[in-house]
């Protein structure tokens, strides 16, 4: 079982710890545990139950009445939320912290319940928009970084990871056509849910897509784009970046490969005055790249 300190609680919950506090004092809502020394902790119980506490706050539910429910009673009023429509923000983000519950005590089966249903009732793009990419940044694994509880941040990442490979090799095999696309991430960067999701909605729209994967040597990235003479090469940038990498490398890519539109992603501004570099943002971005670039020309 994990440990927290209230800082870990603030952190997960996006709950001040100063609030925390006086719903223990005011309501007993948390009871910590102690350390021999007297300093509080937390356990995986108290993490489920905060996170289930803002879901009923966030639903309209006063805190004093919240502390007068059992566990029990709580769970209850979840698997409502969890039963009704979809078409509420109040559900989603019911739904995002039960997930966050499931990490946060390495329940994997719990976790792989939630996303089966997320996808039998959203399909994987709204399920990875509006679950996967929120449960990313609230554990800090994308563009937040913040170094919060690292081990549950790769048990969260390697589930994910196995749901998209599973979606990946059941899409068919797409056909030549006249876009192809190579996707790697540079030597320093090892977060690649990101990538893997772009490669999984290119092959969906029917592209073909060489995927590296991360920590890609630049030489070797090379090899591969003489090897294939991709029209389009697209990288991420997620954890923390040397200052000039980003642009340094983009260009870089540019000035090497004349013949690609280079692709990127990610909190990071791109080189000044280099019309083949392209900042994807969003999943709309990047279909309508696919879309505009259907028969692509050197500018």
């Amino acid at each position: 079982m994990s440990t927290y300190s209230i800082r870990d609680l603030e952190r997960i919950t996006s709950t001040r710890a100063h609030t925390i506090r006086i719903w223990e004092q005011r309501y007993g809502l948390l009871e910590p545990e102690r350390t021999d020394t007297n300093i509080r902790f937390y356990n995986d119980g108290h993490v489920k139950k905060l996170l289930n506490v803002c879901t009923l706050l966030n639903r309209g539910m006063k805190i004093s009445r919240i502390s007068q429910l059992s566990n029990a009673e709580i769970r209850e009023e979840i698997d409502r939320i969890i039963e009704e429509s979809l078409q509420t923000d109040q559900h989603i983000e019911a739904w995002i912290n039960q997930a966050v519950g499931a990490i946060a005590g390495y329940d994997a089966r719990a976790f792989h319940q939630l996303f089966a249903d997320a996808l039998q009732r959203l399909g994987m793009v709204e399920a990875y928009e509006k679950i996967l990419y929120p449960l990313l940044v609230r554990t800090g694994l994308m563009w937040t970084k913040d170094a919060l509880l690292p081990a549950q941040e790769h048990f969260l990442s390697n589930l994910i990871r196995q749901k998209l490979f599973t979606a990946i090799d059941a899409l068919p095999v797409p056909e030549p056509g006249n876009q192809k696309w190579l996707l790697f991430l540079h030597e320093g960067e090892e977060h690649e849910i990101g990538l893997l999701f772009a490669y999984y909605l290119l092959l969906r729209a029917g592209q073909h897509a060489v995927y590296l994967g991360a920590r890609v040597p630049y030489p070797d990235l090379q090899s591969v784009a003489n090897d294939i003479a991709p029209t389009h090469i697209y990288t991420f940038f997620v954890g923390n970046q040397p200052e000039n990498l980003a642009p340094q490398l983009l260009s870089q890519l540019a000035n090497d490969f004349p013949d690609c539109r280079i692709c990127f992603s990610g909190g990071v501004e791109g080189p000044e005055n280099e019309p083949r570099v392209s900042h994807i943002e969003s999943i709309e971005k990047l279909f309508e790249t696919i879309e505009t670039d259907a028969a692509p020309t050197n500018p």
